[in-house]
């Protein structure tokens, strides 16, 4: 009677064992890999988090938003991991900010806040400035540039493995206005 019990039971917990072990695998190697379209959707949402905490920000700066693109160091395939036709990238977009007055930032940077708390987003402190995490694992940051001590938006999705169909590389750092697609004033000569 015992070995029926047993036998089944093993036999589930080897299955879940290996599938464990499957997804671990995985995970060192830098998750899933999507196709191109998931990975143009999620510059796209990474662009629309930007300019709509942009939109957000009151003040309002004075300027139109303009997006600036970032590449990752931190988001590359260390070890080989990637097959040929994987490619991985993190899209990171950011915004300076021309406020009219110096008092503009902190009341903008007070105003977010509240706009994020009343959202029910946890709002995490940074270095002279504040960040959130959005629900689809966008990190939206407002703070004062490291370098210049310029207020500066900054909108980072996460990195992400996809495969590039032939002809079909995207490279999301050509993108100017962040629609998904390398269009012909946008290509590299």
């Amino acid at each position: 009677m015992k070995s029926k019990i047993v036998v089944p039971v093993l036999g589930v917990a080897l299955v879940a064992l290996f599938g464990l072990t499957a997804k671990a695998c995985e995970n060192i190697q830098g998750g899933p890999v999507h196709s191109t379209e998931e990975f143009r959707a999620h510059v796209r949402a990474t662009a629309r988090a930007g300019e709509d905490t942009y939109r957000a920000l009151s003040p309002a700066p004075a300027k139109e938003p303009y997006a600036s693109r970032q590449g990752s160091s931190s988001c590359v395939d260390d070890f080989g991991f990637d097959d040929t036709g994987v490619s991985r990238d993190e899209p990171i977009l950011t915004w300076d900010l021309d406020f009219a007055a110096d008092d503009d930032y902190r009341a903008a940077l007070a105003s977010l806040r509240a706009t994020w708390r009343k959202d029910g987003r946890t709002v995490e402190k940074v270095d002279n400035g504040i960040a959130t995490t959005l629900d689809d694992g966008i990190r939206v940051t407002l703070h004062l540039d490291y370098y210049d001590g310029e207020p500066e938006l900054r909108a980072e999705g996460t990195c992400m493995r996809y495969r590039h169909n032939y002809g079909d590389a995207y490279d999301y750092m050509y993108d100017d206005n962040g629609d998904g697609k390398i269009d012909e004033y946008e290509r590299p000569n």
